[in-house]
């Protein structure tokens, strides 16, 4: 083996040894995803002739791995992103809520209303790690706008693996009723 080479592999075989040996640096989970990049603050109250309307959607942050009595769970990876279709208006997001299997609210993302500009998405990372949600975990996304526009297109994208085998999924958003302000 050339040194080169050597040096090389050895350099990656080490630096592959500390950061498997080191924990993850902390992370602020609400502030996973591209709200902070994308959402602007309303400058104006919302308009009390918009409409808001409400968007469940399931996010799958564990699932079950066979029917044995093991119950083997496999933990995933989930995106929610919440994209704008309209070409002139900005959509207005007062809510961003993340529930676990029992109903209980885990965290909202979307602390004061906010714009999505026309044609923009946004996104909300739940962690492979995050373990608070559950198989039955959901999303509920509020928005608001004028009576004719039409509503964001809501997704969920999950991912994870068991030893070789990987897993993705998605969960397409539903309307779920209009919400009085």
């Amino acid at each position: 083996m050339r040194p080169r080479t050597f040096l090389a592999l050895l350099c990656w075989t080490a630096g592959s040894a500390l950061s498997c040996s080191l924990p993850p640096p902390p992370v602020d989970p609400a502030a996973a995803g591209s709200s902070s990049a994308r959402l602007k603050p309303l400058s104006a109250p919302i308009p009390a002739e918009f409409v808001h309307r409400r968007i469940y959607v399931s996010v799958y942050s564990s699932v079950h791995l066979g029917l044995d009595a093991d119950h083997l769970m496999v933990n995933l990876a989930a995106t929610v992103s919440v994209r704008n279709v309209s070409l002139e208006q900005p959509l207005i997001l007062t809510h961003a809520r993340y529930y676990d299997s029992a109903g209980q609210p885990v965290r909202d993302y979307v602390q004061a209303p906010a714009q999505l500009p026309p044609m923009a998405s946004v996104e909300y990372v739940i962690k492979r790690s995050d373990l608070s949600g559950g198989p039955g975990a959901n999303f509920v996304i509020e928005w608001a706008g004028p009576a004719e526009m039409d509503a964001p297109i809501v997704e969920a994208v999950m991912i994870g693996q068991s030893g070789h085998a990987g897993f993705s999924f998605t969960s397409v958003g539903k309307a779920v009723q209009r919400t009085q302000p």
